[in-house]
């Protein structure tokens, strides 16, 4: 359930008292590996790995995964049916909320089997984005049907945000999620948290089982990393620091839009070395965030009750088994594959229909004030010789590139497509690696995890944070690939 906690809430629960144990091989008790939960394991972690990991060649020569080509498919062959499914999950989140509210302000009345049946707790919300999903409906009747203002039916608006952005989220969570599902119920979380505990927690100060979470949102989409996230925080997984951590350090681009960005800017002929100097960068920044304020000052407060993942010692082949039986012991316990899939659509049919109208209200306002006046270009004023020092050149393009970064991604590499290799690999580093996108992720995180809360002032504070970090990093990174020819 998505709650409205405060950083006091009572209903949080202190990490004080679930110190995790530390074990060795020897001291677990490594269960009998059953026929029938060691193939689902194995079948949902090689189903799940397979959509959102293994690469496959498409026919222009780019490098994707199948759940991009899966969305791309539909979106390519069904593409009214997408339009019709986005409008009608705003309209549902925005009906939904409203029937929520009314009935939680006292306005009406229903009884509570109506309410669990309609699972009124889930929809319930803050005032402002009640307001954000109902005129979300609004604004998203004449961009369906094609009828009103230029400012609002034009490629640069409701191109950007309904087109680019809306119709992609309304199939990736949904089918993402799928897939989530089965690498959350049936071990996958597990397996792969255990293996990454000695990397995730002395560098970030986070339980392994976040490195899923951020092989998720690297190789299919923030908002699948937010799902998840969402998904292991419920569960008592993770504490809020974590959460915010997660959200704002490791949901960056994914490697297919920093590769759409690249195409855009007729530079994927150099992609693999964009795609190492992006992962460094997010790396190094998270490394360094982490440590300092805000997020290091954030409560370490659970939502349900902790379930901390235990701390293990032990030679590599000790870390495979543990891994292996922490999976198993999950996949056993687990649904079906067909009955966790099923599972995994509906929870993401209703996140996504809870999501659309306040990202289509919020990203319509950003893009609309970055087309229709110079607001981001004087606000970019002052970074141009930040840029000059760093020795980027075109520092005038490269400073509002950074700052409409913070709106959407692609918009910003829209202005670079003229400048040099250097300025261009530059800003597919930053702006890739921003993490806190105005027009989607932003009011994404704020309204997914209201109970933790993600507030936006914090997120502009980290939004600044994250670019002052990444600024010379990206500069040191892209001169040095440079001086080593790799440009």
């Amino acid at each position: 359930m998505f709650g409205s906690n405060a950083w006091e809430d009572d209903d949080s629960i202190s990490e004080g008292t679930v110190d995790p144990e530390t074990k060795t091989i020897d001291d677990i008790d490594l269960i009998k590996k059953r026929i029938r939960p060691t193939a689902k394991f194995i079948a949902a972690f090689s189903i799940g790995v397979f959509f959102f990991l293994f690469p496959i060649q498409t026919s222009d020569g780019q490098t994707t995964i199948p759940l991009d080509i899966v969305v791309s498919f539909i979106q390519a062959q069904s593409p009214m049916f997408v339009e019709v499914l986005t409008f009608l999950l705003i309209a549902a989140g925005g009906l939904f909320t409203t029937v929520s509210m009314a009935h939680y302000k006292g306005w009406i009345s229903l009884d509570q089997s109506t309410v669990d049946r309609l699972e009124l707790d889930y929809w319930q919300t803050s005032n402002i984005f009640w307001l954000f999903r109902l005129v979300g409906i609004v604004l998203a009747v004449p961009i369906l049907f094609e009828f009103g203002p230029e400012w609002l039916l034009s490629g640069d608006t409701s191109g950007v945000v309904w087109g680019a952005l809306l119709l992609t989220i309304a199939l990736v969570i949904p089918i993402g999620a799928v897939f989530v599902n089965l690498l959350a119920e049936l071990g996958g979380l597990q397996f792969v948290g255990t293996l990454a505990q000695p990397v995730m927690k002395p560098m970030f100060n986070l339980p392994g089982r976040a490195a899923l979470d951020s092989a998720a949102s690297w190789a299919g989409s923030f908002s699948i990393g937010y799902y998840l996230t969402r998904n292991v925080f419920d569960r008592g997984g993770y504490n809020k620091r974590e959460v915010f951590v997660i959200c704002t350090c490791f949901a960056t681009g994914n490697l297919g839009t920093v590769g759409g960005i690249a195409a855009v800017l007729g530079i994927l002929d150099i992609f693999p070395v964009v795609v190492v100097l992006y992962l460094i960068s997010v790396v190094l920044a998270a490394v360094i965030l982490v440590r300092v304020p805000p997020l290091s000052t954030i409560p370490k407060e659970f939502v349900a009750e902790p379930d901390p993942e235990p701390v293990f010692s032990g030679s590599v082949s000790d870390y495979l088994r543990f891994a292996f039986n922490e999976a198993v012991k999950t996949a056993e316990d687990g649904s079906s594959i067909t009955r966790s899939a099923v599972i995994g659509l509906i929870d993401g049919l209703k996140l996504t229909a809870m999501m659309l109208g306040t990202i289509l209200t919020i990203g319509m306002s950003v893009v609309v004030l970055n087309v229709y006046t110079p607001f981001f270009e004087i606000v970019a004023t002052p970074i141009v010789p930040v840029m000059s020092a760093f020795g980027i050149p075109d520092p005038q393009l490269a400073a509002s590139a950074i700052i409409i970064g913070g709106a959407e991604m692609f918009i910003a590499a829209t202005l670079v497509v003229e400048a040099s290799t250097i300025t261009q690999v530059f800003i597919v580093i930053v702006v890739s690696s921003q993490a806190i996108f105005f027009a989607a992720s932003a009011p994404m995180m704020v309204d997914m995890f209201d109970d933790v809360p993600i507030r936006f002032r914090d997120l502009f504070v980290l939004f600044v944070q994250r670019t002052v970090v990444l600024v010379p990093i990206a500069a040191a990174l892209t001169h040095a690939a440079a001086a080593l020819g790799l440009l």
